[in-house]
């Protein structure tokens, strides 16, 4: 099973497309062993069961919105699909679905409708602001609803959908301490290090010919008994190095002499 979620502004506009015909008249529910053109809810929380009038539940959702004006996107939407492979489910199953998977979302109690108007998906609709004006901010809503839908995918005996791995954020303090650590490497432990991964005499002896061509020409430090110069400690910024004793005498003479009092922050 796969969920796709959006997020909305106006609930009337996506309650009338689930309602409405579709692109090609493919919107269809079975009611009476009848089908019919249009969609129909099959599970909600403000009492909509059995609607096939988007009007019959839009207002509901809208009334709640209005004691939050400021939230710009009320409207949290997303459709569950089964894979083409699984069973036909019916619409008691399919509200089991919808009910389960708005509880693994920690969001049961809050206003949401499920409609179905396909044989192998339905869609939820939910109002993030609830009666009381409290606001779901649906943060990691994807990851929560893979694992929701891993739980009906076991719950009703369907095939299991590859999942994309997300791996956890690392703190930001974490990572900055891992960039300090790398910086009190010095240069000598550097260089200690690519010596160390210099190929011993055997495992050289090992390789191909051509290997060996391609590592002098690439890597030639990683070649036995190579020399890796040790690195050089870059002179003061501003100031080149004294190549001289006599440059460096008259370097320290002149700094002895300058004064001290620069008139710094006059």
């Amino acid at each position: 099973m796969i969920a796709k979620i959006t997020r909305g502004t106006r609930v009337g506009d996506i309650a009338a497309y689930l309602h409405g015909p579709g692109k090609a008249d493919e919107h269809q529910y079975v009611k009476d062993g009848q089908r019919h053109s249009g969609g129909v809810v099959i599970a909600s929380t403000i009492g909509a069961e059995g609607a096939t009038d988007p009007a019959e539940w839009a207002a509901d959702l809208r009334h709640t919105q209005q004691t939050r004006p400021d939230i710009t996107r009320p409207i949290w939407q997303t459709s569950l699909r089964a894979a083409p492979g699984d069973r036909k489910m019916d619409d008691r199953e399919w509200a089991d679905a919808a009910s389960r998977f708005m509880d693994e979302m920690g969001v049961g109690n809050r206003p949401w409708v499920a409609v179905r108007h396909g044989d192998d998906h339905i869609h939820i609709v939910l109002s993030r602001v609830s009666d009381d004006g409290e606001v779901w901010h649906g943060r990691n809503d994807r990851r929560a609803a893979q694992r929701a839908c891993t739980v009906l995918e076991e719950a009703h005996g369907l095939s299991q959908a590859p999942r994309r791995k997300v791996q956890p954020k690392r703190a930001v303090a974490a990572q900055r301490e891992t960039w300090r650590e790398a910086a009190k490497v010095s240069p000598r432990q550097r260089s200690l290090r690519r010596t160390a991964r210099q190929f011993t005499q055997a495992q050289w002896d090992a390789l191909d010919p051509a290997v060996q061509g391609v590592i002098r020409t690439n890597s030639p430090q990683r070649v036995p008994g190579a020399h890796v110069p040790e690195p050089r400690t870059a002179p003061e910024a501003g100031r080149a190095p004294a190549s001289t004793e006599s440059q460096y005498r008259q370097r320290a003479r002149r700094t002895a002499e300058r004064p001290q009092d620069r008139g710094y922050g006059r």
